[in-house]
């Protein structure tokens, strides 16, 4: 099965790779074409990960998610790490998303940026990623796991794995943006 973004750039291909100097090798009607373009737009706005709230406010997966992030408290910073033996920022959010649901994320922050659709602050969910300014001239070089609240979970290089509130002077001013990952 395609992806959305396989099928919408497999109809573009074809659709533009129609010349009038060389027959096409099948013929599309107009109404299919249209038919696989709705198609692939549809399957290209994946689902996010939201979750129904349970009677009590909270949501299961927020909940779950949080019990997740806290088996990992206290793990120290390891660059390149990707276990309880210590871990970098994106190696913490790699696990972590893989523990929750299965999830296999890119390994890197630089790759991390580009999953998902940028989202506000304002309307963050648990399970959202955090990135953070702090590399040469402002370049994201951080990330960490929203949690609700303005706080999110991440590996510190000074403190390990913990959470930070995104309101604390330092994360307000080096905050860059949040991203929702797809199911």
């Amino acid at each position: 099965m395609f992806s959305g973004g396989a099928l919408i750039s497999a109809t573009f291909y074809y659709i533009t790779s129609m010349r009038r100097d060389r027959p096409p090798i099948a013929v599309l009607h107009p109404s299919l074409a249209a038919a696989l373009l709705l198609a692939a737009v549809t399957l290209s706005c994946a689902p996010s990960r939201t979750v129904k709230q349970t009677a009590g406010g909270g949501t299961a997966a927020a909940e779950r998610l949080k019990r997740i992030v806290d088996s990992y408290l206290g793990v120290p910073y390891k660059t390149g790490g990707m276990s309880r033996r210590g871990f970098d920022c994106s190696g913490f959010v790699v696990t972590v998303f893989r523990e929750f649901d299965g999830t296999r994320l890119p390994r890197s922050t630089g790759e991390l940026k580009r999953v998902g659709r940028r989202i506000s602050r304002s309307d963050a969910r648990p399970g959202d990623l955090v990135f953070i300014k702090g590399g040469a001239f402002g370049s994201i070089n951080h990330v960490g796991i929203y949690m609700g609240n303005g706080s999110f979970a991440h590996a510190s290089s000074s403190k390990g794995v913990r959470y930070d509130s995104l309101d604390d002077e330092y994360y307000t001013r080096h905050f860059a943006m949040i991203r929702r990952v797809p199911q």
